[in-house]
């Protein structure tokens, strides 16, 4: 509103030296009828157009539309010229209505639903008099000397006033939208916050008043075609029809066959933006033939590039209605499996090389597409939403390609990095699954073991158990130490978590075993360490010790920073433990500075959380307040509350020792809290202990 109608202001110019032409494109259905007549009734009311307002529906996306000709004459009515003072001729009666607007002051032009230049240009008044022309069209008008403005879908919260104040306003005690916040909020995603399709819905309540929200939203994600789901018989307050579908098949069919041929096949890209790798892989183009075909599906608004020029978005109900073209044209099938293929495959080179990057290996990938490990997150970052969805599909496995199998499987370095677990978990469950139905028993085995990872980063850890000894299970039948060794490392971490100690010593050492058998060096460092964690928290500190020394050398020599850092991690924590606490604290120092240069900010915050700790035992109370709270700040940026209640509590008997009682018992009842909803009952009792220190020595 503010924008259009800085545009229209007839101060602005000078008001009289020429015609302002401002044009709103946008998908159709997305409100810009709305938008105009708003500000043209806003322009009327601030007196700027003392010569009034004309409007006129060119229905350029009608099955007839209205040509110049017809609207002139509707116009030069509204301007008072009855039909006995019509001009005989076409040109005539432009010349006419030109003559009438230059006798006038200024005056606004609202030209909607253009489809075609050849519908305005006749009916643009002459110079002077400071009129102004608003024109709408789904297309953008790059041929006329216009300011261009685009309109897009609602924010969700004016999504859901927009739902709110429909059903309201039919009924004052309609309170669906109150009463079911979460029902209403994937209402409004169903509906790509389109305003028509909110309209549609709306319509929809109304009618079914006495069904829930939940129950519109079952019956949309259920259906075969949701945007012709999205109907409803009638039409709004404008004449137009409520219903989607139609909206949809104009724009495709005003489409050239090469230009409805790559909207066809973008359907099929997954994520929530297309990238111009992405678009190359789908449609098999080069850059300089492709990025002209995407500028033009931008400029008829069925794309939307954003900034930088690399990526566009296809708004979710249009790719869901280029998907069920897709669907109903045959001749389409052939076009569309060949392109999922290739996608597949840039997905499949790509992501092998980035995983080699986030995994510091990034020689041993078979080819190296990043220049950096940051260039190769960043990819992953713009890309993760679209992996995510690629997946889950499950065909194209039988030709021979790279399958959904093994994206989700090279998946797991980055979700974990980025602390994605969820999607992590959810990703490998239905990795899993698909496995099992294939019968690909190799896969299943991998992806059981990474399901467990991720469940054992959400601190499910007897589901993750489960998950792994299924992964131990399988792989019995196959010759694959390597596998085996793998998982029984990471289920030694799920059993350590269990405080089952001498069997989570038992698995690392069978790990340890099956790499040896191998002779793989760098593995049997980092089982090393893992195995001197839970030495040490089994009170076989001087096992731990020794073992995790051993682990240290070893990465030291071969240069594994990563693994350096949670060696000197874990020999810290076991010097602390045998009371050598001076020792601790330089072991911590070192290990913050390999936790910088590898970016593990998390890591970085647990070993400042247990420099924290053995400044503590030193007596070095305010060094220690603020290493815990350094840790804290990160745990809570990182979404770790599990780790950040740890962190309040150090602070917590920091205070304490710092004589500063009130602020100890707040920090630890706060930590107190966190345990009780993510932590177990070992957590809860240690806690409370710390409590009752504070509250014992200071009533």
């Amino acid at each position: 509103m503010a924008e259009l109608l800085g545009a229209l202001d007839p101060g602005v110019g000078g008001g009289s030296e020429s015609v302002v032409i401002s044009a709103v494109a946008g998908l159709g259905g997305v409100g810009k009828t709305a938008l105009a007549l708003c500000v043209a009734h806003a322009a009327r009311g601030r007196g700027w157009f003392s010569g009034g307002a004309l409007f006129v529906d060119l229905r350029g996306y009608d099955e007839v539309p209205v040509t110049a000709d017809q609207a002139v004459l509707a116009l030069l009515r509204a301007l008072g010229v009855g039909d006995a003072d019509l001009p005989p001729t076409a040109d005539e009666q432009y010349a006419r209505y030109r003559g009438e607007l230059s006798s006038r002051g200024a005056v606004l032009i609202v030209l909607d639903n253009a489809s075609d230049p050849a519908q305005i240009a006749p009916l643009l008044p002459g110079e002077g008099g400071g009129h102004r022309v608003l024109v709408t069209s789904r297309e953008v008008q790059d041929s006329l000397p216009v300011r261009q403005f685009r309109v897009d879908g609602l924010a969700p919260d004016a999504s859901r006033e927009l739902v709110d104040r429909s059903l309201r306003r039919y009924d004052p005690g309609d309170r669906r939208v109150a009463e079911e916040p979460e029902a209403v909020r994937q209402l409004a995603e169903l509906c790509g916050h389109l305003p028509l399709a909110l309209l549609i819905v709306s319509a929809l309540l109304r009618r079914r008043r006495q069904r829930s929200v939940a129950a519109l939203v079952d019956e949309l994600q259920a259906a075969s075609d949701r945007v012709r789901a999205l109907q409803f018989r009638g039409v709004d307050q404008y004449g137009k029809e409520l219903s989607l579908r139609p909206v949809f098949d104009v724009m495709y069919a005003r489409l050239e066959p090469e230009l409805a041929w790559v909207f066809r096949l973008l359907g099929q890209a997954p994520g929530d933006s297309i990238g111009l790798g992405v678009a190359a892989s789908l449609t098999a183009l080069a850059r300089e033939r492709l990025v002209p075909l995407l500028d033009e599906l931008t400029a008829v608004s069925l794309l939307t590039v954003l900034p930088g020029g690399e990526r566009w978005v296809m708004h979710d109900l249009v790719r869901v209605h280029s998907q069920r073209v897709t669907v109903e044209d045959p001749g389409a099938h052939e076009e569309v499996a060949k392109a999922r293929g290739r996608l597949l495959e840039f997905y499949y080179q790509l992501l092998m090389s980035a995983k080699a990057h986030v995994e510091r290996i990034p020689d041993e990938a078979p080819r190296n597409y990043f220049h950096t490990r940051e260039h190769a997150l960043n990819w992953l970052d713009s890309e993760r939403t679209g992996l995510l969805a690629i997946a889950h599909w499950t065909d194209g496995e039988d030709e021979g390609r790279p399958g959904s199998l093994q994206i989700a499987l090279y998946l797991d370095s980055y979700l974990g990095l980025r602390r994605a677990f969820d999607d992590w978990a959810t990703l490998a469950k239905a990795a899993c699954e698909t496995a099992r139905r294939v019968h690909d028993s190799w896969a299943e085995i991998r992806l059981s073991d990474a399901l467990g990872g991720a469940l054992f980063r959400l601190r499910r850890f007897e589901e993750a158990e489960t998950a792994q000894r299924q992964a131990l299970q399988l792989s019995e039948g196959f010759s694959d130490d390597n596998a085996q060794a793998m998982t029984w490392d990471h289920l030694g971490l799920t059993l350590r978590a269990l405080r089952r100690y001498d069997d989570a010593i038992h698995a690392h050492t069978r790990s340890l075993q099956l790499y040896a058998e191998t002779g793989q060096a760098r593995q049997t460092a980092r089982v090393r360490v893992n195995l001197g964690a839970a030495l040490s928290d089994a009170g076989r500190t001087e096992e731990a010790h020794n073992a995790l020394e051993d682990a240290l050398a070893i990465h030291v020599d071969l240069g594994d920073k990563e693994a350096e850092a949670a060696a000197r991690d874990g020999l810290g924590t076991a010097l602390l433990r045998l009371g050598r606490n001076e020792e601790a604290v330089t072991a911590f120092t070192r290990t913050l500075g390999l936790h910088a240069e590898s970016g593990d900010w998390h890591s970085r915050a647990t070993t400042w959380n247990n420099l924290g700790v053995a400044w503590q035992r030193l007596g070095l109370l305010n060094e220690a307040l603020r290493a815990h709270a350094r840790a804290l700040d990160w745990f809570v940026n990182l979404g770790d509350p599990h780790s950040e209640a740890w962190a309040r509590n150090n602070i917590g008997t920091a205070l304490l020792g710092l004589d500063r009682p009130e602020e100890a018992l707040s920090a630890t009842r706060q930590a107190l809290d966190l345990h009780r909803e993510f932590g177990d009952d070992q957590d809860i009792a240690v806690v409370k202990r710390n409590i009752a220190t504070i509250l014992n020595g200071h009533p």
